[in-house]
């Protein structure tokens, strides 16, 4: 008697189990016509992961790394009407906050300085770390930001047997900036050449609020941000060359005062130093 009970009962479960099984699997048949047949939500389309399956790894590495770290830049000042818009890469270093941008596009100390994801989203400064206007390149600390990864600094500097590489002709780069305040849009470029001041030409494309995005290379390394496209001489007189890029490659920058900048404490109020 107890056997027989004990086969009805492994009987059952047996059943359950199968049961069990079949829901299951009509379940996830449900959920994946449905999700074949669902339009994306806009967010969805918009997300700044949203990108080419067609990319290869270390360059879907390299423009997610450059989506997510993007910020809007906006600079006033007292006498200034409006803001100067440009782009920046968001960096963390030493669990503090920065922002890479260009030195041109700042017009005004601390206190008129932001950064901003979205018109409802936008950061304050804490303190200007160097603004160069020689060549052309800020770094500045903020806010934690919210939407945006950072990338660390100490990851994405090319060490120094990297940049012959880095800057060799044709090596594959990615940007993501604000140009005339759209975006964030993402574009690709490829090193053309190094000036006699050791700019880089890139390549690419750009327009005003492109100045500050940070320009990564297909094996994920920030090499430069974007300063100014070239102007040149035509049968016309001077000229525009929109797709020719010039770049402050980081390896003009003066990391050595940035680095001893970083680890002085950052007072509140700080208004900083415009370098003028």
């Amino acid at each position: 008697m107890l056997k027989k009970i004990l086969n009805i009962l492994k009987f059952i479960s047996q059943m359950t189990l199968v049961m069990l099984l079949g829901f299951g699997i009509s379940l996830g048949i449900l959920v994946s016509v449905s999700e074949s047949i669902r339009f994306p939500t806009n967010s969805e389309i918009k997300s700044l992961d949203n990108i080419s399956d067609n990319l290869g790894s270390k360059e879907a590495a390299a423009v997610l790394s450059s989506r997510n770290s993007i910020l809007q830049v906006l600079s006033s000042g007292e006498n200034y009407s409006g803001f100067a818009k440009m782009s920046g890469t968001y960096v963390i270093h030493n669990s503090k906050f920065y922002v890479i941008t260009a030195a041109h596009g700042i017009v005004g100390n601390c206190n008129h300085f932001f950064v901003a994801t979205a018109d409802e989203d936008i950061y304050d400064c804490i303190k200007y770390i160097i603004v160069d206007r020689s060549a052309d390149y800020a770094i500045i600390e903020i806010e934690k930001v919210n939407h945006r990864t950072p990338v660390k600094l100490s990851r994405i500097i090319p060490r120094n047997t990297e940049w012959k590489q880095e800057i060799s002709i044709l090596n594959e780069v990615f940007y993501t900036g604000y140009p005339n305040g759209l975006g964030p849009l993402t574009f690709r470029g490829a090193i053309a050449g190094l000036s006699d001041r050791r700019y880089i030409y890139l390549h690419s494309y750009a327009w005003p609020g492109s100045s500050g995005s940070g320009v990564f290379s297909r094996d994920g390394n920030m090499i430069g941000i974007i300063i100014a496209l070239n102007v040149g001489l035509t049968g016309a007189g001077y000229d525009v060359l929109e797709d020719l890029v010039i770049v402050t490659p980081l390896f003009m920058m003066d990391w050595e005062l940035a680095y001893e900048m970083m680890e002085e404490p950052s007072d509140t109020g700080d208004t900083g130093d415009t370098g003028e």
